[in-house]
This record gives structure tokens, C-alpha cells and sequence, in this order.
């Protein structure tokens, strides 16, 4: 069995620096900026002072959150960032509570997290405010209340639209078609989110599909190719295993060449181009989704760097060295996913 993240364990790791700010003038943070105005945030025009962020995944040991943070590691330095990457070595929210307390307590100004789930991390996140605190969330959210910003890497609807188009599109003029649902954990906000409008996309315009089971895979390998070798041998007539979950899509491909089903069942879902290559090069997968994971991560450290400054604005745009970028209600939009297939896989390295 292929192996793509860490075995679980109860400990979280010892945090461990990764850039230091090297310039020593000082520029005061003053309140969010307006509510409706254009931000820009280049690497010269924000504040030379130096801030500590925490940059807080759902779990260590998994190729994307480690994009996420070789994009973050990019620019830290230059927004004069002292950034620590650290997260649980598995899907756990109350570990991720404990660290944030653990960050707080250590004066960092700035956390920033992927949540494990919406509503237990509020309570430390909004303390942490209470304290002065910046918080913000990326790639999965928690309730409003709880954090300053959320930087998204797409909207729910365009994902779950795109994953139940390209599955429908792939087995046009049949009905009828089984569909599993192999996600992450029933508690996150991301693909529960994402599953809601693959749901309602499916009721309204792709009615050749049919969901007859969802099951998950805990953010572990082993885990996601039980749960997708279950689900095959549960459903025989089933013909596509969607998943939203980096972990789920080569669990479920590695299952179904396992049990001799290649070119019998349809592999799609949200993951990462560097652990797909193989799938798609040989076959078992045709084409999935994802978005610029290591773009992702910078953008949070220009958003964390603007929050710390005072300058983010709540509605309108956000220009940085990435580009320019929208945002509506405290959200900033990456952008549109990308579909990977055999054309252009091997050119990602994330």
C-alpha cells in the first residue's frame, strides 16, 4: 500500500521557525481599513515590523498542506513575517485548540488556521481576539464570529458544480449512474459544504447521477483505502467514487486498482497534482480538481500582514504581489479551481 501522509499519532509537533524578520523599523497597526475599498499590499508597502503568524493546517504530513506552506515560506520574509508552520499529525480539533492557545500565550500576533471544525475552535480563536489577536482562517472555514478573515481557495458552489460536471459529463446518456462519496471527516466545514451543492447539482441538472453512500477517511491514507474498498464491494453496480479530500482521491484510485476495477470506475475529486501524476499517467484517473495550493498559502501571509497593519479592507479588492483579488463579507476568493489531466499534470509540483 502507497503511502501519502504521517500515521497517526496523539501529539502534536514542536513548532519550529521558519523565517525571521530582518528589519528592525517599526510601523504602528491601526483598525481594519473601510468596508468597501481597494487594499494593496505589496511586499515594500506593508509595515516593516516585524510579526509573528502561526500558520496552522489541518494536519502535518500531507503534500498539500505542505504547499501550502512552501507558498507561505515564499514570501514570509519579504512582509518581514516570522512564520511558524505546525499543525496535529491527525484531523483533530481540540490539538488544534491547544495550539492556538499555546500561540497566544506565546505572543504571536497574528494565528492563522485550517479548521478542523466550525464551531469548537470558535471559543479559543474569539479569546484569542479578546487579546488582541489577529485571526484568520484559509481553506477551511470557522462561523464569522470567531475569525477577522477567511482566505478561500474557491467558492463552494464552483467546486461541487465542477466535480458533479465532469463525473455526469463522463457517463453522458447513461442513468442511473452509483456515485459514492468518500470525504474527509463528518465534521468538516469544507466538504460538507462542497458535498450540499454537489447534492443540489445533482437534483436540479445532473440527474444522471446518484449518490447511494458517502464514508470517510479521516485525513488518513489507510483509512480513505478501506473506506473505498468497503464502498466498492458494498455497491458493485457503483461506477464513480467522488472525492472532495486530498487524502480520499488516491485512496479510492489505489483501491480500485487494487481490486482489478481500472477503466471500470470513475476516480475524481479535489487533490493534489504530485500524488495523482501516477493515476492519471496510467489511467485509473482521468481528470480531477484543484487550485493553486502554494498560491493559496502566500496569499494568507499577505492577508495576515494586512490584518496586522489595519489595512485590510472587509469588502471590495486586495492587491499584493500575486495579483488582485476579491473580497465580499471578510472572504478573499483565491480563484477558480483547475482540472487536471494528462495535458497538463505533469507540469505541477505540488
Amino acid at each position: 500500500m502507497k503511502k501519502w501522509g504521517l500515521k497517526s499519532k496523539k501529539k502534536w509537533l514542536p513548532a519550529a521557525v521558519a523565517a525571521t524578520a530582518l528589519s528592525m523599523a517599526t510601523s504602528g497597526c491601526g483598525t481594519l481599513a473601510s468596508s468597501h475599498s481597494t487594499a494593496t499590499a505589496a511586499g515594500a508597502a506593508s509595515s516593516s515590523k516585524p510579526i509573528k503568524v502561526a500558520l496552522i493546517p489541518k494536519e502535518i504530513g500531507i503534500p498539500y498542506f505542505s504547499g501550502a506552506d512552501q507558498g507561505a515560506q515564499s514570501v514570509a520574509s519579504k512582509l518581514h513575517i516570522q512564520l511558524t508552520y505546525n499543525g496535529p499529525t491527525q484531523a483533530s480539533a481540540a490539538d488544534q485548540v491547544s495550539m492556538i492557545n499555546s500561540y497566544v500565550a506565546q505572543g504571536y500576533n497574528v494565528i492563522a488556521v485550517s479548521a478542523n471544525d466550525p464551531t469548537s475552535l470558535a471559543p479559543a480563536l474569539e479569546s484569542a481576539m479578546h487579546r488582541g489577536v489577529k485571526v484568520i482562517t484559509w481553506d477551511s472555514d470557522v462561523i464569522p464570529s470567531a475569525r477577522q478573515f477567511f482566505v478561500d481557495q474557491a467558492t463552494a458552489q464552483g467546486i461541487g458544480t465542477t466535480l458533479v460536471q465532469i463525473t455526469a459529463d463522463h457517463f453522458k446518456g447513461q442513468k442511473n449512474v452509483e456515485v459514492g462519496i468518500l470525504s474527509s471527516t463528518p465534521t468538516n466545514p469544507n466538504q460538507n459544504s462542497w458535498i450540499a451543492v454537489m447534492k443540489q447539482a445533482i437534483q436540479t441538472k445532473y440527474k444522471n447521477l446518484h449518490i447511494v453512500t458517502i464514508q470517510y477517511d479521516q485525513e488518513q491514507p489507510d483509512v480513505g483505502l478501506t473506506a473505498a474498498e468497503n464502498m466498492l464491494r458494498a455497491y458493485p453496480q457503483m461506477k464513480a467514487i467522488i472525492s472532495p479530500d486530498s487524502v480520499g482521491v488516491p485512496a479510492a484510485a489505489e483501491a480500485v486498482e487494487k481490486l482489478g476495477l481500472k477503466g471500470k470506475v470513475f476516480v475524481t475529486g479535489l487533490a493534489d497534482p504530485i500524488q495523482m501524476k501516477q493515476y492519471v499517467n496510467d489511467g485509473t484517473v482521468q481528470e480531477f480538481v484543484l487550485w493553486d495550493v502554494p498560491k493559496l498559502g502566500a496569499l494568507t501571509m499577505y492577508v495576515a500582514r494586512a490584518v496586522a497593519d489595519g489595512t485590510m479592507p472587509a469588502n471590495g479588492t486586495f492587491k499584493c504581489a500575486l495579483g488582485t483579488f476579491k473580497v465580499q463579507n471578510h472572504v478573499v476568493l483565491l480563484g477558480n479551481p483547475t482540472v487536471f489531466t494528462k495535458a497538463n499534470i505533469n507540469s505541477a509540483n505540488y
